[in-house]
């Protein structure tokens, strides 16, 4: 398989070089786990030190996981180059590399709140709003209530547009919605007791708009919720 893969990237396959870089990807835990141990004894050898028993397992360990790292970043920016929207992603996210960003848009397939959080970490606020609104869109009400808060906020109809569809998905934001936790933020069970701490938000306060632009916002929910249903209808079918 990594000779066809190889062979395809050789000749430009895009998603071949992709396919490789999530094949040679890191295993961050497994950096963790080792720490600066396998780091320390893998520059002591490059400076000549002869090494024995664990310490040179260790060093050879750190030498190939910075192989590895060098054949995932090589295939990701080369996947990136031509043209693999997942590869940009992955960029923009593990390198900062904001090139997603400064493409066309297009759907790929990711959640939409996962990439706002990436364009917001790289400080690109249209990017984020534009995302949030993706989300939004299809119905995350946690992505209304930040759009509500942080993007829309000069747009009034706008913001009661996402407070009713929020309603029409089943959650309410202009409703109070509080819950029980533990002292350690886990949620909190009667069967077990003890002290309960409260946890959660208030609703959604926004001033009244004119009867048009109330009317005009509950169509713009309804037009958008009817367009998360037939989403939703159509995706077994994928």
């Amino acid at each position: 398989m990594l000779d066809g893969l190889e062979a395809a990237a050789s000749k430009g396959n895009a998603l071949a070089h992709y396919a490789l870089a999530l094949i040679h990807a890191p295993d961050d835990d497994d950096d963790t786990e080792r720490g600066a141990g396998s780091s320390y004894w893998h520059s002591q050898a490059q400076q000549g030190r002869v090494l024995t028993g664990v310490e040179k397992e260790w060093a050879e360990a750190h030498a190939a996981r910075l192989t590895q790292a060098e054949k995932y970043a090589s295939h990701l920016r080369e996947a990136g180059r031509l043209g693999n929207q997942h590869a940009l992603l992955d960029l923009a996210e593990r390198f900062g590399d904001p090139s997603f960003f400064e493409r066309p848009r297009h759907d790929v397939g990711a959640d939409p709140s996962a990439i706002a959080e990436i364009a917001e970490r790289l400080g690109r606020v249209a990017d984020a709003k534009h995302w949030l609104t993706v989300a939004a869109e299809n119905g995350d009400t946690d992505a209304m209530l930040r759009l509500i808060e942080e993007h829309d906020q000069g747009d009034l109809a706008r913001c009661w547009t996402w407070v009713y569809l929020s309603r029409l998905v089943g959650t309410d934001l202009s409703k109070d919605a509080y819950y029980a936790i533990n002292e350690d933020g886990s949620d909190y069970d009667d069967d077990v007791g003890g002290p309960a701490y409260a946890a959660g938000r208030d609703g959604i306060d926004l001033a009244p708009i004119s009867a048009e632009q109330d009317a005009a916002a509950k169509q713009a929910a309804q037009g958008l919720f009817e367009q998360i249903q037939r989403a939703a209808a159509v995706e077994p079918r994928r």
